[in-house]
């Protein structure tokens, strides 16, 4: 019977404690609010929130409802309710949830460009935010 040392059980259980501490992610907190073109809320609106680059964190989504309200969710798996505290880029995307390629319809929103493509910088506070407004104007 072989026997084993204590400074190999330490070095084992140092490294399963450093596995499972980098396993939670940073904390997330609540971040939601509203989505509207030019005062009028946008229904089916995907928001993204992208980590800027010197802001290492997961990003976050979500969609807006018929009122243009939005919760966020972080996009690791599994998925959190919320967004980690920090910096990011916002960006934009109207989507039809009824899209058929058979049958085309026209677009009811039409988010402007630099909402899609440069987006907005937006900070997440420590404490998270839920009564975020995001007016697009053209």
């Amino acid at each position: 019977m072989k026997v084993v040392s204590i400074d190999f059980v330490l070095f084992l259980v140092c490294c399963l404690i450093f596995v499972s501490g980098c396993n939670k992610g940073d904390p997330v907190v609540p971040v939601s609010g509203t989505v509207t073109l030019q005062g009028k809320p946008i229904a089916d609106c995907s928001i993204t929130f992208q980590p800027t680059a010197k802001n290492q964190i997961v990003a976050a989504s979500g969609l807006t409802n018929a009122e243009g309200n939005f919760s966020l969710e972080t996009i690791e798996s599994p998925r959190r309710k919320g967004a980690v505290a920090g910096e990011y880029q916002v960006k934009f995307f109207w989507r039809d949830p009824d899209f058929d390629e058979a049958k085309p319809k026209p677009i009811p929103y039409q988010i402007p460009a630099k909402y899609q493509q440069e987006g907005i910088s937006f900070t997440v506070p420590n404490g998270g935010q839920t009564d975020i407004v995001f007016d697009l104007v053209p």
